[in-house]
């Protein structure tokens, strides 16, 4: 698939009254709030929200009902307070991701208690469009004692590898407003959808139950242990049979376990955090690229801008040029 530039349009936006209307002692975010949209086909649009200390995403009131499938995304910013339509305010922070279904309209302010930057992605789904995956999704929470719709239930979870990526496309210029561009964003907002589809059925037929219940305690607690120790330290030259070998699990029930508790892979979860230090690094400093190779746990510089590129859709230099400010 060729590559398009990000050229996104970016509108300064007002924080609508009724956005307040329900919670009197909501702070306001501050002026101006930036607003970037993407996608706008079959049935899904996208938009990036920011500003600092807040964001708001709303939807105006239409003379007919309709229903949209949401998927919020908190890029950046800590200790956030949601304060939602109907709904009581919830505490999020970078990394977390929510689903919820909205009904005809919703009024989302986004505060920062520390004033930080503020950067929300929502994925929207016109559920009206997608009647069949709308019903499966309904007939999946009902199995479970969950009306989707009455008791308008947001479920918060870590944000997966696939969302994270999708994002970093968004940022870094592989989608803009042209027809292929809007479908390329479109198909990937669909696919992090399917990811979501395929853990429901999981909750449906109890897989994720019946699977975590034949490891023990004790093997989950020892494999949430490895997780911290690779997310704290990943520049370390980790393997598999090296770190059930530190927590004491075997590679067969670790491999198994992992994917239950963090719905991806061991060398999945390496890598995404080696290259979330690297960007960070790639925007902040201006250290020598082989040297952020070495850093984030590479000893060949080649292989690192590739696996880079894979990640990020460009190459490390290519980042550092389209993110860092003059």
């Amino acid at each position: 698939m060729n590559r398009v530039d990000l050229k996104p349009n970016s509108t300064s936006i007002r924080l609508p009254k009724r956005c307040l209307s329900h919670q009197s002692s909501v702070p306001t975010p501050r002026q101006p709030l930036a607003c970037q949209s993407f996608g706008g086909c079959l049935g899904c649009n996208i938009h990036t929200l920011s500003g600092y200390g807040g964001c708001t995403s709303y939807e105006p009131k239409t003379h007919s009902e309709r229903y949209c499938l949401r998927l919020l995304t908190v890029i950046k910013g800590e200790q956030l307070i949601w304060y939602s339509h109907d709904n009581e305010p919830i505490s999020l922070h970078n990394g977390k991701s929510v689903l919820i279904f909205s009904v005809n309209t919703f009024n989302d302010v986004f505060i920062s208690e520390t004033e930080s930057y503020v950067e929300i992605a929502d994925i929207r789904f016109d559920c009206q469009l997608l009647v069949t995956i709308y019903q499966q999704m309904s007939e999946s929470l009902r199995d479970n004692g969950i009306n989707p719709l009455t008791e308008k239930r947001r479920f918060v979870f870590d944000t997966s590898v696939e969302i994270q990526q999708f994002i970093n496309q968004l940022q870094t210029g592989l989608t803009n407003q042209t027809g292929a561009g809007s479908l390329y964003a479109v198909s990937q907002a669909y696919q992090c959808l399917a990811k979501l589809l395929s853990q429901l059925d999981m909750i449906k037929s109890n897989k994720k139950d019946s699977e975590c219940s034949s490891l023990s305690s004790r093997t989950l607690n020892r494999i949430r242990k490895a997780h911290s120790m690779v997310s704290s330290e990943p520049e370390k030259n980790w393997s598999l049979s090296e770190l059930c070998r530190q927590v004491g699990t075997n590679e067969t029930s670790f491999k198994r376990g992992f994917k239950l508790l963090f719905n991806t892979t061991f060398s999945k979860l390496l890598q995404h955090t080696r290259m979330k230090i690297a960007a960070e690094s790639l925007e902040q400093t201006d250290r020598p690229i082989i040297d952020i190779a070495y850093q984030v746990g590479y000893a060949s510089p080649s292989h690192f801008s590739k696996l880079f590129k894979q990640h990020f859709g460009q190459n490390p230099l290519q980042y550092r040029k389209h993110r860092q400010r003059p």
